[in-house]
């Protein structure tokens, strides 16, 4: 039987006349989905989020970890992360259903500081993702989010609080460690986020892992280890996808050229971004982008 939340987002999304699709809400960070068949494997990144499924079954692959959830279960995201992604269980009968909501740092830090969750330094490093059941509280708090996608005089005043709510659910729960870590980056943890948030903002530089290590005070393989643990990639990998992710949008949404967009996200040879490239979408840039442009044709007509 259907729970609260899927009739919830139904209606939304009935509404707004999406039968398979994605809406984004005028709620900040959240997002609909629903769709009534599987959906083949995509690389995406991943941000710092709440994703809960409410129907049907989604994988993840990050770097060498698979994770399936499904049914009234979430999966908490505590960094931005590079992912292979794609929905296993969906059906003209049960199609797959799910809400996406981005974490809101501010008011996460705000609920950490007063819970006294500041001090992170003797934690391990856990994985920046995991699955848990949602439980009525969560499913109660997304359902009154996902009633505000309807009532946008309404946001600015009840978002605030609600997103309160979840935030201290999330810090008081199983997963509170890593929750908090995303927003009070203290101890050996909270030096691996900084290096990654590093790798992100500056992914298309060269950039040297012996000084990166140093930086996060940790020898060359322990910096290895504790990055790997949390993203379940080593720091090259998770560089390389984020350098493929952007090169793919350049020439998606930018009409960039396959030489440019590799030159522009950092590769130095263009052979071998194309190599990567096969590798990851699974056919050379080129051919991959104007199949996905094809498609979108295809769909719209």
């Amino acid at each position: 039987m259907p729970s609260a939340l899927t009739a919830a987002i139904a209606g939304v999304m009935d509404r707004h006349g999406i039968c398979d699709g994605v809406h984004v809400t005028a709620v900040p960070g959240l997002r609909l989905v629903r769709t009534h068949s599987k959906v083949a494997p995509r690389l995406m990144t991943y941000r710092a989020s709440l994703c809960v499924i409410c129907q049907g079954a989604k994988e993840v692959l990050a770097g060498d970890r698979t994770i399936t959830y499904g049914h009234m279960q979430s999966l908490v995201v505590t960094i931005d992360i590079p992912v292979l992604a794609q929905i296993v269980d969906a059906s003209e009968d049960a199609p797959y259903v799910s809400a996406t909501l981005e974490l809101n740092p501010e008011i996460l830090l705000e609920v950490a500081t007063e819970l006294g969750d500041g001090d992170s330094s003797d934690r391990e490093t856990g994985s920046a993702m995991a699955v848990k059941d949602v439980d009525s509280q969560i499913s109660g708090l997304m359902i009154r989010l996902v009633a505000l996608a309807d009532q946008p005089e309404a946001i600015d005043i009840l978002y605030p609080g609600i997103m309160r709510e979840i935030s201290f659910w999330l810090l008081s729960g199983p997963t509170g460690a890593e929750v908090a870590r995303t927003v009070l980056p203290t101890g050996q943890p909270g030096r691996i986020v900084q290096a990654i948030r590093h790798l992100r903002e500056n992914f298309e530089e060269t950039i040297h892992m012996p000084d990166l290590a140093r930086a996060a005070g940790m020898s060359l393989s322990s910096f290895h280890q504790h990055f790997k643990a949390l993203t379940a990639m080593s720091p090259l990998q998770y560089q390389k996808h984020l350098r493929l992710l952007e090169a793919r949008r350049r020439m998606l949404t930018d009409e960039e050229k396959v030489g440019p967009a590799a030159l522009s996200v950092g590769y130095e040879s263009i052979s071998h971004f194309t190599r990567d490239y096969a590798r990851m979408f699974g056919s050379p840039p080129r051919k991959a982008v104007e199949k996905i442009k094809a498609d979108r044709l295809g769909a719209a007509a």
